[in-house]
């Protein structure tokens, strides 16, 4: 019995031991980034690991945040975030429902296209020309326009809208709902878990995009925040913020890592809340095809 309880209690353990190496070898990334980014000249030019900073100063935070761009980048990031998601789920929700209903014409042919623009791009030059001839150069629309539909959001909501039992569908329009109020009054309320996956999706996707911006977009005001540590970190372009406002320029590392906390704060803040909506919404995308 006693050689048994041991057993018990010795295979939770090494589970549990394992769990938290593992769950180091995730979290130490985050953890020397945020040392790195709030230590001193020194310290953060010093190799090897850094789980706190032994010298700590806020002069690479005060010196980013002290740079003008950062704030119009991100304020369009923002409207990026907000419109461009917004806008993006409300396209897939429209283009899935019609998609999921097995009385549709032509239903297959359409999801064969749909298919299709997930395998074949028309590259960055025809990309560049229709988006000159659309009049989108130097302006946020840009940013939300071209990525607001998705081929492959548009495949896992309808195969949720498949997954919703069709006795539901029909009772509803027996007692006289037609398919606007069938979409927004029953299916909906019913898919908010995939609905915040494909939003978390679209957020994250806005807040690392810069590519649109490199191609597209010249004026610095409507420089999104990636595109800004961008030319912060890439191009060097430090003088206008370190040496006027700074009596020491922060170590390049620091400024390195205070831009990475800086630019993946958004995600951080709103990933907690989303949670427990993320795993459910990725399984049933999956479950049926």
């Amino acid at each position: 019995m006693k050689i048994k309880r041991w057993q018990e209690l010795i295979a939770p353990a090494m589970i549990y031991l394992i769990l938290s190496i593992l769950a180091l070898i995730v979290v130490y990334p985050f953890i020397h980034v945020l040392s790195v980014s709030f230590s001193g000249r020194g310290e953060a030019l010093r190799s090897g690991f850094h789980f706190y900073p032994r010298e700590f100063e806020w002069e690479a935070y005060r010196g980013l945040l002290d740079y003008p761009l950062i704030w119009s980048g991100y304020a369009n990031t923002l409207f990026r975030m907000v419109v461009g998601t917004t806008l993006t789920l409300l396209v897939t929700v429209c283009a899935a429902y019609p998609l999921s209903r097995p009385d549709l014409p032509m239903k297959r042919l359409l999801i064969m296209l749909l298919l299709f623009t997930m395998i074949f791009d028309g590259g960055i030059v025809p990309q560049y020309l229709l988006i000159k001839e659309l009049h989108l150069l130097n302006t946020h629309w840009v940013y939300v326009l071209p990525s607001a539909a998705n081929a492959f959001h548009v495949l896992v909501m309808i195969s949720f809208f498949r997954s919703v039992p069709d006795a539901l569908i029909e009772a509803a329009r027996i007692d006289g709902a037609r398919d606007l109020r069938i979409l927004f009054r029953i299916l909906l309320p019913l898919s908010i878990p995939s609905l915040v996956t494909i939003g978390l999706w679209n957020l994250v996707y806005h807040i690392n995009a810069f590519m649109d911006n490199l191609l597209y977009v010249t004026d610095s005001s409507k420089f999104v925040l990636q595109q800004v540590v961008r030319q912060i970190l890439i191009e060097s372009k430090l003088d206008p913020f370190t040496t006027a406002t700074l009596a020491t320029p922060p170590a390049p590392e620091s400024l390195k890592m205070a831009a990475v906390i800086v630019s993946s704060l958004p995600v951080i803040v709103m990933y907690p809340f989303l949670l427990r909506y993320f795993e459910k919404g990725t399984m049933i995308g999956s479950v049926k095809g």
